[in-house]
């Protein structure tokens, strides 16, 4: 887009230049009708005093009986000053030509030239006058008629305008001559020129006025509207102060405080569009559920933090996932048999249940409003609950078939008297084996509920010498060797139950750690944590099991787990031991190298 390159006048400028022009125009106008009234009037009133005075002489002259007593006549007749007279005959002959020496009133005397005199200069002229220039046949004939004429003559060879004249007959019926009064229109000219040089000098010094006398009135004017307008644009960027500085109390005064009661309802108007809009906006935030809003053309108009999370991963968005989402959107959004949509779509290890209804068009805005839920855990954990059910199911089921089949074959004296001991031995360790199964889940519930942990301060050191004199005896049964390493330090923690960690943990790794072989127990302290490790030199555990291991009632090998009393919660108590005091439990195995428990826990 170009850059504007016009410049914007402001309302002061363009008001003041109004303004100067309107002076301008009406001074102007006003002086060139005055000055053209003025020439045109003077020069109208000289022609009707030439015209009466040339009357005047007409009339003197046809009073007078014969020519050489009007010749006396002319003698003694006074002339305006820098007029000149010419006496014709009725053929338009010249008899007598004179006129004022020069242009001083004090000596107006007439100079006559009888007989035809024609070509010596005429005193007070600038030219000759020369009926022939002038006067035409045409105005002859006119004041032989008996009119008297009067003629604003211009000379032949053009220019300005040369003489004023004045016909009049001498006499009537019959015409005895024609009286013909000239006169310069140079004074007149020259007194309209001043008078045009006075009007001039004056529309000057009126526009130099009313120019600086309308900047100050623009300026006054629209020094409230451009507060105004600087208010009117801080109130479109958000900033609703009130206007300051305007304390007229006219239109402007009124607009202001408009502006200002308006600025004040757009503010009130805002800030509730705004709590409005956070709330609204941190329900849907809150939401668990993902909220995906789909404009008509299938566009995401827009996804709370869940919905994105769906198709994120570390603050990165997976375009391929988030396009799959859309195209499964699409596909039901294009159902229009039903109000609302319900869908459940697997993406992955993901399992999502849409729920799809379509949006009332606002301000030409439609689409549909699309709730995803993500019910992957929860149907897990529904098929965790069924798989512990089976579980415990079957871990009662056989010490109970055990306990219920030895004992009706001792009642029908099925087995011999000499060998019910033995068998009543084995009923009493499967009924030791049941009680063990029920403390631990009871152990597991009471965990899961979030008692709380009655910790205490554990000197590790002795910690660690109790942990290998309760474990030594059977190391050595086993064949295995034992090394536990001497603590420092104190641990804040339920000792009972820290002890049964390590119960679990030691008992698996003797258990699956081969004669000669060792089982260490260190731990490895930092600023704020004390980690705590149980490694073997056992066969190890499978990379495929390793993720589920901390499940309840799993078990790598399970006949060998049934034959050696094992039930798989073990490991499960020790994760939510640890977890109860805040810290986790990391395992590293590798087949027929050992296992590595580390415990995590804070200082």
């Amino acid at each position: 887009m170009a850059a504007k390159t016009s410049h914007a006048w402001s309302i002061s400028i363009k008001l003041w230049l109004a303004m100067t022009l309107l002076i301008l125009a009406v001074l102007g106008g006003l002086g060139f009708t005055l000055t053209w009234l003025f020439g045109d009037f003077y020069l109208q009133q000289k022609l009707n005093t030439l015209r009466s005075e040339a009357i005047e002489i007409s009339a003197k002259l046809a009073a007078v009986p014969n020519w050489s007593s009007r010749l006396s006549l002319l003698e003694s007749l006074k002339l305006t000053t820098g007029t000149q007279l010419v006496l014709l005959d009725p053929q338009g002959n010249l008899i007598v030509m004179a006129g004022s020496i020069n242009n001083d009133s004090s000596h107006n005397s007439i100079q006559w030239y009888p007989g035809g005199f024609v070509g010596d200069p005429i005193s007070g002229l600038s030219r000759n006058l020369r009926p022939s220039d002038f006067f035409t046949q045409g105005n002859l004939e006119q004041v032989l008629a008996g009119q008297t004429i009067s003629i604003k003559a211009m000379p032949i060879n053009g220019g300005a305008q040369a003489m004023l004249l004045a016909a009049t007959p001498v006499g009537i019926n019959p015409v005895k001559g024609v009286v013909l009064l000239g006169s310069s229109p140079i004074p007149i000219q020259e007194s309209i020129a001043t008078f045009r040089r006075l009007i001039l000098y004056a529309s000057l010094i009126a526009v130099f006025l009313a120019t600086v006398i309308s900047l100050i009135f623009a300026q006054h004017v629209t020094r409230p509207l451009g507060l105004m307008q600087r208010g009117a644009s801080r109130m479109a960027k958000g900033d609703f102060l009130p206007i300051q500085g305007v304390t007229s109390e006219d239109e402007i005064g009124e607009l202001a405080e408009a502006l200002n009661s308006m600025g004040e309802s757009l503010k009130n108007h805002m800030a509730w569009l705004s709590q409005e809009k956070n709330l609204l906006q941190g329900i849907v935030e809150s939401i668990s559920d993902a909220v995906v809003m789909l404009s008509c053309d299938g566009s995401i108009l827009y996804a709370n933090d869940s919905a994105k999370a769906l198709w994120q991963e570390d603050d990165i968005e997976d375009a391929e996932r988030k396009t799959q989402i859309v195209t499964i959107l699409k596909t039901m959004a294009k159902r229009e048999d039903q109000v609302e949509n319900f869908d459940t779509v697997t993406l992955g290890v993901q399992v999502l249940q849409v729920v799809m209804a379509p949006m009332e068009e606002i301000e030409e805005i439609c689409g549909h409003v699309a709730v995803l839920r993500d019910v992957t855990a929860s149907l897990r954990a529904e098929k965790t609950r069924r798989e512990f059910l089976a579980s415990v199911t079957h871990e009662l089921r056989t010490p109970l078939h055990l306990i219920q089949g030895y004992l009706e074959a001792i009642q029908d004296e099925v087995i011999p008297k000499d060998q019910q001991e033995e068998y009543i031995d084995l009923v009493l360790e499967e009924a030791k084996r049941l009680a063990r199964l029920v403390q631990n889940l009871q152990e597991i519930n009471w965990l899961e509920r979030g008692q709380i942990i009655q910790p205490v301060a554990i000197d590790l050191e002795s910690f660690m010498i109790d942990i290998e004199q309760r474990f030594q005896g059977r190391a050595q049964e086993l064949g295995v060797n034992l090394e536990v390493s001497t603590g420092s330090g104190q641990l804040w923690a339920n000792p009972d139950q820290l002890l049964q960690v390590f119960i679990n943990l030691l008992d698996n790794a003797l258990s699956h750690t081969p004669r000669g072989k060792t089982v260490r127990v260190f731990m490895a302290e930092d600023q704020n944590d004390v980690r705590l490790v149980v490694q073997d030199e056992g066969e190890g555990i499978p990379k495929e099991a390793l993720p589920y291991i901390f499940d309840r009632f799993f078990r790598v090998n399970k006949a060998r787990s049934r034959k050696d009393g094992g039930m798989g919660l073990g490991l499960a108590i020790v994760r939510q031991i640890v977890e109860a005091h805040g810290g986790s439990v990391r395992v590293e195995s590798d087949m027929g190298r050992g296992t590595t428990f580390s415990i995590c826990l804070p200082r």
